[in-house]
């Protein structure tokens, strides 16, 4: 139930994203610690979807980077926009700021699934998603050190 609804939330998270057209996105990544703890679904020049290894876990991830268009990336209203969408599909909005959008999506049979989106100029016009369905409910702490260990494997 827990990769169904994160699939899920995976599709949802990648609703906004248009690709960019410059450097490699490889470039900007640690691909060897990628590849050493997640396997990788998909992946091209401006797109990274990778999820855990199927081990027993009580929160499943999948991580995507996505490179996009300068003009959206510099869209003021970018969070605003995926925050109205959100909220349209019944969504609880557990943090927003200027760069970072923390959503629970959905709550069943004792299983969660947050989204949490947030963007990286460090490097690149980068969107950072981070799908998570797990059997308890985490804390926005607990969310925060996902999106911490998202934005370690940029180089």
């Amino acid at each position: 139930m827990k990769k169904f609804l994160v699939f899920f939330l995976a599709i949802l998270a990648l609703t906004f994203v248009a690709c960019g057209k410059d450097k490699n996105l490889e470039s900007y990544l640690d691909m060897e610690k990628i590849q050493s703890e997640f396997n990788i679904d998909e992946k091209d020049d401006e797109h990274i979807k990778f999820k855990d290894k199927d081990e027993p876990r009580s929160a499943y991830r999948i991580f995507n980077f996505q490179k996009m268009k300068s003009v959206d990336f510099k869209n003021p209203k970018k969070i605003d926009k995926l925050e109205e969408f959100y909220l349209g599909k019944n969504c609880d909005i557990i943090y927003k700021d200027e760069s970072t959008i923390i959503v629970l999506v959905l709550v069943q049979d004792n299983s969660y699934a947050y989204n949490i989106q947030s963007f990286d100029d460090s490097k690149t016009e980068l969107m950072i998603a981070v799908s998570i369905g797990s059997d308890k409910e985490l804390s926005e702490t607990e969310l925060f050190n996902l999106l911490d260990e998202a934005k370690s494997f940029l180089k």
